[in-house]
């Protein structure tokens, strides 16, 4: 009988990829690949932190010397190449399966997820996601031209659409910015001693390091309290992308300037970008 062409093998069905996974950490499999002598691989780390293994971890036979280099495994997991799951975005990468999860972190295609708790939006266009943000979710919206804006901020999110441009003249149309490749969200938190921001820099591919200044002055104007700081970035590339905001900066408004029973809390905002990329 004929040997099949090598065409008839370019579309795969893994019916359990668990197989190409260590036994021991559940990892993709990466060479150096290793094995008892009936077939149940492992990784290197976990092949050196079992070092002193009498036994196989699966099927309990005995290691004499170890387990052993698997060559024949380690050329099927080099060979075998699998899409990036932002395929539908754009990206054409096809990785070796233990490189996926760095791939990800750095593809250029990711697309930005709604950070609403319980919100499914996702989309690979940020102007996109800034829409979904006003108009499903209502969060209030504010323009901020060349950098700099006072925002009258409520609890919550608010979104604040950096253009580059100086502000329009009266009853000019402003359209919308179909490149955005910057968005912030401040997210401001009642606590007992005052209002808390906290700022989030969502940005787009290529987008660049930003710098942001956040003041307020006291009832009577003679104080004015200020700070300026690096603002920590992200795409939303994944569900629940905000779940952690502690190692945010957090900008206080303290109750004694602008007290609690107020629906909204003055805040004047700067933003920069050190690399000199526009907004």
């Amino acid at each position: 009988m004929a040997a099949p062409s090598k065409s008839s093998i370019k579309n795969l069905t893994a019916l359990d990829s668990a197989a190409l996974d260590c036994g021991v950490c559940e990892c993709p499999l990466k060479p150096p690949i290793f094995q008892c002598e009936v077939g149940h691989m492992v990784c290197s780390e976990c092949k050196e932190k079992m070092a002193a293994a009498e036994t196989c971890h699966a099927c309990r036979r005995t290691l004499a010397g170890g387990y052993k280099r698997c060559y024949g495994a380690e050329h099927i997991v080099e060979c075998l190449r699998v899409p990036c799951p932002n395929e539908a975005y754009g990206c054409s990468a096809k990785l070796a399966r233990y490189n996926q999860s760095a791939h990800l972190l750095a593809c250029r295609c990711r697309p930005h997820h709604c950070p609403a708790e319980g919100c499914t939006f996702v989309s690979d266009v940020l102007s996109e996601l800034e829409v979904h943000f006003v108009n499903t979710h209502k969060w209030p919206s504010t323009n901020v031209y060349d950098g700099t804006a006072n925002l009258a901020l409520v609890d919550g999110f608010n979104v604040i659409m950096p253009y580059p441009d100086s502000p329009p003249k009266e009853g000019w149309f402003v359209a919308p910015m179909r490149d955005l490749n910057h968005l912030f969200l401040l997210k401001v938190t009642r606590e007992s001693y005052g209002r808390v921001v906290t700022p989030i820099h969502i940005r787009a591919r290529n987008a660049g390091k930003c710098r942001l200044k956040l003041a307020y002055e006291t009832p009577c104007g003679t104080q004015r309290l200020e700070y300026a700081f690096n603002v920590p970035s992200t795409h939303l590339s994944a569900s629940g992308g905000l779940s952690s905001l502690d190692d945010r900066f957090d900008f206080v408004v303290p109750k004694s300037v602008q007290p609690l029973d107020m629906d909204t809390i003055k805040v004047a905002f700067s933003c920069w970008y050190p690399d000199n990329r526009n907004l």
